[in-house]
């Protein structure tokens, strides 16, 4: 199933994984928000074969109701979806509104993924904790 990360493939063999009636986009879709919370909630520089993968401490950030704070929140994953998550294009994200939500920031995360040489656009709400942590939910 090429919709899937390799390390997917490959821990769905050893989990006799069995073929789902999902179809290729929500299989797509459901893979890219799973590696994409991957990267969200891994620190810049925790990584050593990499320093520049994952985002940098947004503990400090959260709840803050700073324009430049939060522009510079959605500017730092923008970056890291379009260099680490090759399979969304043209990926936007934008501050949301968050309710009575006072300790957390939400964002909009858009962008497309081609399937079966068709275009479909994807939209993630993406939650970032008082605490940094990152949860993506498909809308």
């Amino acid at each position: 199933m090429k919709e899937q990360r390799l390390l997917e493939r490959i821990s769905g063999l050893g989990d006799g994984q069995a073929r789902s009636h999902q179809t290729r986009v929500e299989v797509l879709i459901e893979s890219i928000r799973a590696h994409l919370q991957r990267i969200l909630n891994t620190r810049q520089g925790s990584v050593p074969i990499d320093p520049d993968f994952g985002v940098p401490d947004f503990t400090n950030l959260a709840g803050s109701s700073v324009a430049g704070t939060t522009q510079e929140m959605a500017a730092s994953m923008t970056r890291m979806v379009a260099r680490y998550e090759p399979r969304l294009k043209a990926v936007r994200i934008q501050l949301a509104e968050s309710g009575t939500e006072v300790l957390s920031l939400s964002f909009t995360l858009e962008g497309s993924i081609e399937v079966s040489d068709r275009i479909v656009p994807i939209r993630l709400a993406t939650r970032v904790s008082a605490s940094g942590r990152v949860s993506l939910m498909r809308q």
